[in-house]
């Protein structure tokens, strides 16, 4: 996906299934005013369709439906071990869209969920006051909203960035983590920045993006969504995670990129750099290689605690390349590495 756009998503749902608890929705009838040629299926619980056993999600991957549905609990969850907590005590993550559009050899939604389809959660009521309880209980609380999927690819279809903008407004105490790879930068504008709204964006080397992130944004773009953003004050993070080994050129993919990265933004004005290699649970690796034809799904990673990742040497090296760079142009204090 070059450019999302609603048309490109309209296609790519044929069926929509709907939780009958959800079907008088206002949201919902939204959603289904926005695919008028889409077949629409009554369902008790998304898990009918979900959660099915002998499911491919590789070839659901080239022509997903859409489930809409009522998230009843596990409104949030502890943040993963896995992921870059930015040292905050209390870093949780939430996800009411499960699953994305974009086709990432390397994400571990391949090998965590049966299916592909994408799932719509459209009580965020709930989640607002499930996150408001656990913030009384916190003196502050840093909640990612988008591991699960991209979420901004869908705001057109799902609105929901309005009413999170609203719940982080009204609650200075908890900062909220949007991650991407879009180039969707121009849904802000209507909105001024707020301290504890960051937007973080997921880049990689050119090369890697064209062989292994397959439907998204190139590189120039979405480092031009983040210098619009940059001059209009907002909060922004650089994820340059997974690093992805390519063999032997991977350091000359990674010099250009990096390269390329300090000459068309101001990195001064970006609030923290993530730098992590690729890491995944074993687990959802083997299911990778069970659809996977990728080389990233059989590259021999070593396991250490249930996670497969590169050999520490090589780990190691390739950590130190990129972070000794960055430290050439910005803070270290500010880097944080997995």
């Amino acid at each position: 996906m070059i450019k999302s756009n609603t048309n490109y998503i309209a296609n790519s749902f044929s069926h929509i299934y709907i939780e009958n608890s959800v079907f008088d929705f206002p949201i919902t009838q939204y959603i289904i005013d926005r695919f008028p040629r889409s077949k629409i299926v009554r369902i008790e619980n998304y898990n009918e369709v979900f959660s099915r056993k002998n499911q491919n999600p590789y070839l659901q991957k080239l022509s997903p439906s859409l489930i809409v549905g009522e998230k009843k609990e596990g409104f949030f969850y502890k943040g993963s071990r896995l992921c870059h907590n930015f040292e905050e005590e209390h870093f949780y993550y939430t996800n009411f869209i499960l699953n994305c559009l974009f086709d990432c050899d390397y994400c571990y939604l391949k090998g965590m969920n049966l299916s592909s389809n994408i799932v719509f959660f459209v009580n965020l009521n709930d989640y607002f006051n499930e996150i408001a309880r656990l913030l009384n209980t916190k003196n502050k609380l840093y909640l990612s909203i988008s591991y699960d999927s991209d979420i901004l690819i869908f705001d057109e279809i799902y609105p929901f960035l309005n009413e999170w903008y609203n719940f982080v407004e009204k609650n200075p105490k908890i900062t909220v983590e949007i991650r991407t790879k879009s180039v969707l930068w121009k849904k802000f504008i209507k909105y001024k920045s707020l301290d504890n709204l960051i937007l973080s964006w997921s880049l990689a080397p050119s090369d890697i993006i064209v062989q292994y992130e397959k439907k998204t944004p190139s590189l120039e773009a979405r480092l031009n969504a983040i210098s619009q953003l940059l001059k209009r004050d907002w909060k922004i993070n650089l994820a340059l995670d997974p690093l992805i080994y390519t063999g032997k050129p991977w350091k000359i993919i990674y010099k250009e990129f990096l390269e390329y990265l300090v000459t068309k933004i101001d990195i001064n004005l970006i609030n923290s750099i993530t730098v992590g290699v690729f890491r995944i649970p074993i687990n959802y690796l083997r299911r990778m290689k069970s659809f996977s034809n990728s080389p990233i799904s059989f590259f021999p990673y070593e396991t250490v605690e249930g996670v497969a990742s590169y050999p520490k040497d090589l780990k190691e090296e390739m950590l130190n390349y990129v972070v000794l760079f960055l430290e050439r142009y910005f803070n270290r204090d500010k880097i944080y590495i997995k």
